[in-house]
C-alpha cells in the first residue's frame, strides 16, 4: 500500500485537540446553486469562476501547535506551501456527491468494464471480520465487495485513477459532453466555496464530526497503519456512509470533507506551488503519482483540512478512496 499517512485507516472514534487560532469569521449567506441531473441521474452543481488564494493559510509553525497530538514537523506540510492566487477563468461542474456504486454499475452494465483490481488479479483492500482488520491486497476485496457493508448510494471505492478516468471517458461519450476528474485547483476552489479557514466551514476540527463523515481524535497520540489495528469484536465501526448524508457546502457539495478520498486530473509535485501559474493551474507535465484530496471515513481532521495534498500512484486502490466528476460546458447555455 503506498500511503503518506500512517494514521489514515483507523476504526475507532476519538477527539482532536481544540485549535488556538485565529477566529472564524462569520459565516457568509448561502448561495443558491445551479444544478442539473445527468441521464443517468447524477446531479452536478455549477460553480462559477473566480480567484482565491490556494494553499495553506497558516504557518506550518503554527499546524504543528494546532495539533500536536499528530507529533508532525513543519516540513510535513512543506508541499502545502506557499499559499499563492489562483483564478478560475470559467465556471464548471462538479459532482454534487461522490460517485455512488449505483453510478458505476450504469458504467460497468453498459460496457462490461473490469477495474485494474479485478483485471490484474491483485484485488484491493477491505475489512476481515475473521481477523478484526482492514488489509489488502486480495483478489477478493474489490469495488463489490469490501467487507462491510454498501448500498448503491455509497461512494464507490477501490477504483484506481485510470479506472476513474474510464468512468469519465464513458460518460463523456453517453452525454455527448465532456466529464473529467477536477483539477486539483478547481476541488480546492469548490471545497472550500469562498471559505479561506482550514474547513469550508470555519477552522475548528471540533466541528468537522458535525458535518463530516471523518474520525474523532480526542485522547489520541499514536497513529498506527491500518494493518496494526485489530477492531475487537463490539466496536463500533465507522466506514463509508450514503452520500449527501452530512452537511453541504456554500456551493451546495458534500463530503468534500470525508467519506472518500478523491482522485484529482494532476499530476503531484511537491514543489508544484513554487512556480504554478495563477490561471487555471492543472499539476506538472509528468510524474509518477496522482493528487487524491478530502480526507476519508478513517481520517483525522488534520488531514481533511482543505489544503491538505496527497497522492497515491495511478494503480493505487483501497477502501477509503473514491471520486467526484468534474465537467466543462455540459450546459449548452454556458
Amino acid at each position: 500500500m503506498n500511503f503518506r499517512i500512517s494514521g489514515s485507516l483507523i476504526l475507532f472514534t476519538v477527539f482532536l485537540y481544540t485549535s488556538s487560532i485565529q477566529a472564524e469569521p462569520p459565516s457568509q449567506p448561502a448561495q443558491k446553486s445551479q444544478e442539473i441531473t445527468n441521464s443517468i441521474g447524477m446531479k452536478l452543481v455549477l460553480i462559477p469562476a473566480g480567484e482565491f488564494m490556494m494553499g495553506g493559510q497558516e504557518s506550518a509553525e503554527n499546524l504543528v501547535k494546532a495539533f500536536p497530538e499528530y507529533k508532525r514537523n513543519p516540513d510535513y506540510f512543506k508541499d502545502e506551501y506557499p499559499p499563492h492566487r489562483v483564478r478560475i477563468s470559467k465556471s464548471f461542474y462538479m459532482g454534487k456527491h461522490e460517485v455512488t456504486i449505483g453510478d458505476f454499475k450504469h458504467f460497468v452494465e453498459d460496457t462490461g468494464y473490469k477495474t485494474e483490481p479485478e483485471k490484474d488479479g491483485e484485488g484491493g483492500w477491505g475489512y476481515d471480520p475473521h481477523t478484526g482488520q482492514c488489509d489488502g491486497r486480495f483478489a477478493h476485496f474489490n469495488w463489490r465487495n469490501t467487507g462491510f457493508l454498501q448500498t448503491d448510494d455509497h461512494p464507490v471505492v477501490n477504483i484506481t485513477w485510470n479506472d476513474a478516468v474510464a468512468f469519465c471517458q464513458w460518460l463523456s461519450r453517453k452525454e455527448g459532453k465532456t466529464y473529467r476528474l477536477p483539477t486539483e485547483a478547481q476541488w480546492e476552489y469548490a471545497c472550500l466555496a469562498q471559505s479561506s479557514m482550514r474547513y469550508h466551514y470555519g477552522n475548528s476540527p471540533d466541528e468537522l464530526v458535525k458535518a463530516a463523515n471523518v474520525l474523532d481524535a480526542k485522547g489520541r497520540t499514536t497513529f498506527p497503519h491500518v494493518q496494526e489495528l485489530t477492531f475487537h469484536p463490539g466496536t463500533e465501526m465507522k466506514f463509508t456512509i450514503p452520500v449527501g448524508s452530512m452537511k453541504s457546502n456554500q456551493f451546495g457539495l458534500y463530503d468534500m470533507h470525508g467519506n472518500v478520498w478523491e482522485w484529482c486530473a494532476d499530476w503531484y509535485g511537491a514543489d508544484y506551488y513554487s512556480n504554478s501559474p495563477v490561471d487555471d493551474p492543472a499539476g506538472p507535465d509528468s510524474g509518477k503519482r496522482r493528487v487524491r484530496r478530502g480526507g476519508g471515513w478513517n481520517s483525522f481532521p488534520l488531514w481533511a483540512r482543505a489544503s491538505f495534498r496527497n497522492w497515491n500512484k495511478p494503480q493505487s486502490r483501497c477502501v477509503n478512496l473514491g471520486f467526484r466528476v468534474a465537467g466543462e460546458s455540459l450546459d449548452s447555455k454556458q
